[in-house]
């Protein structure tokens, strides 16, 4: 095939090179763009512990997931510990953000008057931070704010005067009162999540933490006035809880999931409030300049919702991934799991922990104590106990399962009131979102949350241990953190009195 350019004759082995390195360069390229979003494979370290597209499917009733990502790579994430932490970085985030941005946000509970970065010293600076001004502000410079206030016959009061002084703010409904969940009476939209564009990055946070009254809190768990200016939860005079912020491809699958929720056809309050549709545009996002973190969107879609109606255009049958991922996660793990949550009281999961303990060396459960738990109510009391009890049936086994409770002298009332939801197995995989492992988290409520690998196998063991020097009220790099299997702390493994848990206090054992 000789081809004459100007009279002169090309060889055609030039043809074919030129042909090639062109094929070649296009298929990187192509490979390339589409291992941003989605990468066919991934770390195998962290390829295990993901659920495939065929689990994913399964777990939404046959209906295949194709507007979110199995997983990303080449992410950036990080853990803020602690309402102090969390919510300065939310401030500092939504405070850059210009014209042409937006805000989005699904929240469980919220406080408008709440000030992101108190200080006792300049009331008036701290007013400055809280939530209505700096939505205010960012309103005024052009921000588009989108906001789903979760709506049930509980928490319907503050839900209602949230969202009328932020509709009022944008002059129209940005903020809409969401009671697309399976429970008019305690059905929840329990997502936490903000999702912020300033400019060429968006960034996600996710975790347990709402903006409302109590959650506002430091490492230290003091009774500090900058704590006392924003409030109590429940009673609780500390507690501990975490978001994790996440830039990088994942972004695209949070926004999605917001953007399937606000445009969901069904009324947000029916019958009676409808939110004005928005088009999708997919948000910009910085990419990790190594391999970064994988993750995956993990959610939780009631069937009885989908059944209701809600849904339709995104998950028809419900999803429940989220406990598909805990299960999974549970079943994998080869050495330990570590794990964090408010309530612990999902028969299911606890029978998962049981069948995998005679292959791990540990699990590590720090949960609120039956005393926090009892304030609550009787029942739940009840449901935490009996789960709990089902690991330490088997006399062989139950010497390696460790129940702890938090504690500060620091802290007005010496407890911690514990709200986050974390599972660590291995140091290699983490899950965090806003579910925790209660039936109404992983069936019944709107939920959403992540599956975190770092191919590099520093991201999760980093975390561990800083949240364990914050516990432990040690410093990160203290060596003692390094492998949680030769920690020894302080462990109560078997309920001392009838229909009671026996919690230990998270600590170092004293030396004789």
């Amino acid at each position: 095939y000789q081809r004459r350019v100007h009279g002169d004759l090309i060889n055609p082995q030039i043809i074919i090179m030129a042909r090639l390195t062109f094929l070649l360069f296009l298929s990187f390229f192509l490979c390339s763009n589409e291992s941003l979003l989605r990468n066919p494979l991934g770390s195998v370290q962290c390829q295990r512990w993901i659920l495939t597209e065929e689990e994913i499917t399964a777990e939404r009733g046959g209906i295949p997931r194709d507007q979110i990502h199995v997983y990303t790579t080449k992410n950036t994430a990080s853990i803020l510990i602690d309402g102090q932490n969390y919510m300065k970085s939310l401030y500092d985030d939504i405070e850059k953000t210009g014209p042409g941005d937006f805000v989005h946000a699904k929240m469980f509970n919220q406080n408008a008057d709440l000030m992101l970065v108190p200080n006792a010293s300049d009331p008036i600076a701290s007013e400055h931070t809280s939530v209505y001004n700096v939505l205010a502000r960012a309103i005024n410079r052009g921000v588009t704010i989108r906001i789903l206030a979760n709506m049930n016959l509980v928490t319907s009061p503050q839900a209602i005067e949230f969202c009328v002084r932020i509709n009022d703010l944008c002059r129209h409904v940005c903020c809409g009162l969401d009671n697309r969940h399976p429970g008019i009476i305690t059905g929840n939209l329990h997502t936490k999540m903000w999702i912020v564009k300033h400019g060429k990055e968006t960034v996600v946070y996710n975790g347990g933490m709402d903006v409302a009254s109590g959650r506002w809190d430091t490492q230290r768990h003091d009774f500090s006035k900058e704590k006392q200016m924003n409030g109590f939860f429940m009673g609780a005079s500390a507690m501990h809880d975490q978001m994790i912020r996440i830039t990088g491809p994942a972004v695209e699958d949070y926004e999605r999931n917001f953007y399937q929720c606000w445009n969901d056809p069904y009324p947000s309050f029916y019958p009676i409030v409808w939110l004005p549709p928005y088009n999708w545009t997919a948000p910009p996002f910085i990419l990790a300049k190594d391999e970064g973190i994988q993750v995956q969107v993990m959610r939780t879609l009631a069937c009885i919702g989908a059944k209701r109606g809600y849904y339709q255009n995104f998950a028809p049958r419900g999803e429940v991934t989220a406990f598909a991922g805990i299960l999974k996660m549970v079943k994998l793990a080869k050495t330990f799991l570590y794990l964090e949550d408010q309530l612990f009281n999902f028969p299911e999961v606890m029978a998962a922990i049981a069948e995998a303990l005679p292959h791990l060396q540990e699990v590590m459960i720090v949960t609120d104590s039956q005393d926090m738990v009892e304030a609550l109510s009787d029942e739940r009391m009840h449901l935490q106990y009996a789960a709990l009890s089902e690991l330490l049936k088997d006399p062989t086994q139950k010497h390696k399962v460790h129940i702890f409770a938090l504690r500060r002298d620091t802290a007005l009332d010496k407890y911690i009131f514990l709200h986050s939801k974390m599972f660590i197995a291995d140091d290699e995989y983490m899950i965090t979102g806003s579910f925790g492992i209660e039936r109404s988290s992983l069936t019944n409520d709107n939920e959403i949350g992540g599956g975190f690998c770092d191919p590099n196998g520093k991201f999760i063991a980093n975390h561990r241990r800083k949240v364990w020097a914050e516990h432990l009220q040690l410093k990160e790099d203290d060596p003692r953190l390094v492998d949680p299997l030769k920690l020894s702390l302080i462990h109560i493994s078997e309920p001392t009195r009838p229909e009671r848990i026996s919690y230990a206090v998270f600590c170092l054992k004293k030396k004789k």
